[in-house]
């Protein structure tokens, strides 16, 4: 059977376990809590020296990355097809992925950090902020989480990512308008890498910054929501924790985001 090393909110995790819903493939879930540090555990930098998740365990092969995860899965388990029928359609599907993972993903990022998990860092000692920097492999992220534990949405990086998904949810909007889905008129892995996204903005409280302008955007939440895969794919990894964590999220944050694209 696969193993799968995920987290409960985790979007890259997301985006693979909908895949696997979508497939009908059975999979062991060992779930890392990503708060707690278990993705620096020794053991399992051995599988991903990134630091991050997914990681999918096929036997004696060790897929990283949730893009390659999801293209991996479709190669296994052709059927159901998660690739749209025309080669237009998947270059488009294809575009999509890769603009999710940048600049999207770390966009996403600088948000969640800024608004839903600044609060409990900075609860932390001095001694123990030091530490989970030290332990981060990956610069850049390192930069970006520093930056808005620091400053918090006036951090200049937070404006930035804010026009990211401007950009993306406008993009998104212009596609829903000539189909159902992102890339055809079929679901496939461009919605499912999308998904987790769309999701966490309106975690945060700022999906209905796009979605009372663009209401496309949230009719095509709703169909994905009613597909089979959400629900265990999404909702039921969503723990008590889980909640606590995003209630607490800083509350000026979409009259911010509002403020950032009129000044545009």
């Amino acid at each position: 059977m696969l193993i799968l090393y995920d987290g409960t909110t985790s979007v890259c995790a997301i985006k693979v376990r909908l895949v696997l819903a979508e497939k009908g493939i059975g999979f062991e879930s060992r779930t890392l809590d990503l708060r707690k540090g278990d993705q620096f555990d020794p053991e399992y930098l051995k599988l991903n020296p990134g630091a991050v998740v997914p990681t999918l365990l096929d036997g004696g092969e060790i897929i990283r990355e949730s893009s390659v995860i999801m293209q991996y899965l479709e190669d296994i388990a052709p059927a159901p097809a998660l690739l749209p029928e025309s080669p237009a359609d998947r270059a488009r599907m294809r575009i999509w992925l890769k603009r999710i993972d940048d600049p999207v993903h770390p966009s996403t990022g600088i948000l969640t950090h800024a608004t839903a998990f600044r609060a409990s860092f900075l609860a932390k000692s001095p001694e123990e902020q030091k530490a989970h920097f030290a332990k981060m492999p990956d610069a850049g992220r390192r930069a970006r989480q520093e930056a808005v534990y620091r400053d918090g949405l006036a951090a200049p990086i937070v404006a930035d990512a804010v026009r990211v998904f401007d950009r993306l949810f406008a993009d998104i909007d212009a596609a829903l308008a000539t189909s159902d889905f992102l890339a055809g008129p079929a679901y496939s892995l461009a919605d499912a890498a999308a998904t987790p996204y769309a999701n966490r903005l309106r975690d945060l409280n700022l999906l209905s910054v796009w979605t009372d302008k663009l209401p496309r955007i949230a009719d095509w939440l709703a169909r994905i929501e009613a597909r089979p895969s959400f629900k265990p794919a999404v909702t039921d990894y969503f723990t008590a924790k889980d909640a606590a964590q995003f209630a607490g999220v800083d509350k000026d944050a979409p009259a911010l985001a509002r403020e950032i694209l009129a000044a545009a």
